[in-house]
């Protein structure tokens, strides 16, 4: 189908006595199923489903684009254990055994999160 490029890059100074500075880069052939962006409102109270479950291996972002404040998160849960808290602003790039669902619930206030996969 065509051809995926991530890139990585971890930079900083004055973290330890030394400088941090790592950039990798890979190019991913996507097949069908993929989800390029899309975007949808994650309200508190219940788990929301974002992925019900991928086909194949896929690569995963997600990103919390705004919520009510800025202090608000998102529980993001692969499966059956939550693995990320994402604040506002704040994303993940994943991969993904196949058959795993994705739920999102707010903390806090009302969240919309973006998202995309892509099967390899």
């Amino acid at each position: 189908m065509g051809n995926l490029i991530t890139k990585l890059i971890l930079s900083g100074s004055n973290l330890t006595s030394d400088s941090l500075s790592i950039t990798t880069t890979d190019i991913l052939a996507v097949t069908n199923p993929t989800i390029p962006i899309a975007r949808i409102p994650i309200a508190t109270g219940s788990a929301q489903s974002v992925i019900p479950s991928n086909a194949k291996f896929s690569y995963v972002y997600m990103k919390v684009v705004s919520g009510t404040s800025p202090t608000d998160s998102v529980k993001v849960t692969f499966g059956a254990a939550s693995i990320a808290k994402l604040r506002v602003g704040e994303f993940l790039f994943l991969p993904l055994y196949n058959a795993v669902a994705i739920t999102a619930e707010a903390i806090g206030g009302a969240c919309v999160v973006e998202y995309g996969y892509w099967s390899v």
